[in-house]
């Protein structure tokens, strides 16, 4: 019987861990970055092409390599970081496992130049496909030089699996500028398409943070700094009062790695409940510091989830730190009148628990078929009864108070109660979408433009969608860290059009970056919803005007939030 398991080639072996390791350019822009810092760098310079996917070159002026490590450095786990078991705890640099240039080379065409200070000459390496094909010396400055060119290559299905070139794009922007905010004493450059995206000087943490994500944040951040025997917590958090509907900028850094961890994110969260909506989300830029022993770094190839050996402490120092730098900002909160909120009224006024009384309700009860949906002989009928009635469905309209109305149907003994606010909401959103969908959503010219702040990734996601914002009636002009909003359409009126834009950004980063008809509903409900808070300003001229309007929308019984705009009551039912 033929023997049928073998050893994997090293070139397959890298291959299959370039797949947990290498999954996209960010990738690898991640661990070049991280691995110019481990060499102590002081100057790291990012270049991309095609997002990317064509090239990938970082230039460092670090401690470089000599001929013989530059050569075992694309060996698989070969790294300078671990010689025994114990070293692996003890892990504060960024790389370790020495899998990431084995991997990057096995994917892709990788050139590196590289130059120890005590050296006259430099090494220059060529490999493709996990073979070194060339090693010559060359002339070149101190540090090393990395570029890695047409990344899958050789795998095409992994290839074709890369997404757009605005979403790779957004990804490398993502890791660059978690790698510079962890290391201000950095001077970092990133250059994209052979254009200066990013030029960042040697500062400190907020200088930064403003540079970043613009001088705004000058005055919206609120320093968090807590030292406790278990973990120091330092950095920024972002005024509760400025919290946005995009969760753009939520960044924690563990022994300053960026580390994704929902926990600790309801523990930033948690602080806030009291000032904050449910919709909105908290920014911060928080650093925690804690001995390697009490953590684990090692459990995902990414290295971006950690596990703490006592994270409940960690949530609630981290929780109280918040809470703290919020109290001594004078931070309060603010009652949001524009929702709902319903009277409680306790328990112990009543000898006995109220009981609710039961109501059976006819849900498939439609009192609003027209005359194509009866059959004929009723059709026949109802003409004979009402032959010259300008009002032949409605009768009994009776307004109970300003939020509600009764009214009946002729031929009907039922009773129907309807919401306005509801039926107002239904009808300006549908009235919205026809608009829209006809292109007729007209804008206003502001006076006075209107400036908008967002980072450079937001950024980049509206100038992929400007067309669509076109389309709406949004005329806007891009600078590098701001929108300037000329004209807005006409049914936003006075709606704040940051938290707008901000909702829209959310809505498309975990809609794979593209704007569907699901996005688009999603504005114009959230415009009707906000316009029906004042629906006793709404234009109708009487209730009866209200009741049709609503009997042309497509769905006149459900409001927005899938509500019933109008409940249908049978007496003899009630008393049966």
């Amino acid at each position: 019987m033929k023997d049928k398991i073998k050893i994997l080639s090293n070139h397959v072996i890298n291959q299959i861990a370039a797949g947990e390791v290498i999954q996209r350019p960010s990738s690898v822009a991640k661990e070049l970055l991280e691995n110019s810092i481990d060499a102590g760098s002081k100057n790291i310079h990012l270049i991309i092409k095609n997002s990317g996917k064509k090239l990938i070159k970082v230039i460092d002026d670090g401690s470089g390599m000599s001929k013989e490590d530059a050569k075992l450095c694309f060996e698989k786990h070969a790294t300078s970081k671990i010689q025994n078991i114990n070293d692996i705890s003890n892990i504060l640099t960024m790389g370790f496992r020495g899998e990431a240039l084995a991997s990057i080379a096995s994917v892709s065409k990788v050139e590196m130049k590289t130059k120890k200070s005590d050296e006259s000459i430099g090494t220059q390496v060529f490999i493709e496909n996990s073979k070194i094909n060339k090693i010559t010396e060359t002339a070149c400055n101190n540090g090393t030089s990395i570029t890695v060119k047409n990344l899958f290559f050789n795998i095409p299905a992994r290839k074709n699996f890369l997404k757009s070139d605005r979403i790779e794009l957004k990804h490398v922007y993502e890791i660059f500028i978690q790698i510079s905010l962890a290391n201000p004493k950095i001077i970092f450059k990133l250059t994209n398409d052979d254009k200066v995206v990013f030029n960042l000087p040697l500062q400190n943490l907020k200088s930064r943070i403003i540079q970043i994500f613009g001088t705004k944040y000058n005055k919206k951040i609120l320093e968090v700094n807590e030292q406790t025997s278990i973990v120091s917590i330092s950095g920024f958090i972002v005024n509760p009062m400025e919290a946005k509907k995009t969760r753009g900028e939520q960044y924690f850094f563990v022994n300053n790695r960026f580390i994704k961890s929902s926990y600790l994110n309801h523990a930033v969260r948690s602080s806030m409940n009291d000032i904050i909506n449910h919709d909105q989300f908290p920014s911060y830029f928080i650093f925690l510091k804690i001995d390697s022993n009490l953590i684990d770094v090692n459990v995902h190839p990414n290295k971006t989830e950690i596990k703490f050996e006592d994270e409940k402490s960690i949530y609630q120092i981290l929780k109280s730190s918040c809470k703290r730098s919020i109290g001594l900002s004078s931070v309060q909160a603010s009652l949001d009148f524009s929702s709902e909120r319903s009277f409680e009224i306790p328990n112990h006024i009543f000898e006995k628990q109220p009981v609710e009384p039961k109501i059976k309700i006819n849900s498939n009860y439609n009192p609003f078929k027209n005359k194509s949906q009866l059959d004929v002989e009723n059709t026949k009928n109802f003409e004979r009864l009402f032959p010259e009635d300008d009002n032949p469905i409605l009768r009994e309209i009776v307004d109970i108070d300003k939020r509600y109305c009764l009214f009946m149907v002729k031929n009907e003994t039922s009773i129907n109660i309807l919401d306005k606010k509801r039926a107002v909401s239904r009808i300006i959103f549908e009235k919205s979408k026809k608009n829209f969908n006809n292109k007729k959503l007209t804008g206003q010219l502001l006076i006075n433009a209107e400036k908008l702040d967002f980072n450079i990734s937001d950024i980049q996601i509206i100038k992929d969608n400007l067309e669509l914002f076109n389309d709406m009636g949004f005329k806007i002009t891009i600078n590098e860290s701001e929108i300037i909003l000329k004209t807005k359409p006409n049914i936003v009126e006075d709606y704040n059009c940051q938290h707008l834009f901000e909702s829209f950004i959310e809505e498309i980063k975990y809609s794979s970056n593209e704007i569907s008809e699901r996005i688009i509903s999603r504005f114009l409900k959230e415009i009707a919803l906000k316009k029906s808070n004042n629906y006793l300003s709404f234009n109708y001229e009487s209730l009866d005007d209200l009741i049709r309007n609503l009997l042309d929308c497509e769905n006149p019984f459900i409001d927005l939030n899938g509500n019933s705009s109008i409940i249908n009551i049978e007496p003899n039912k009630i008393f049966k």
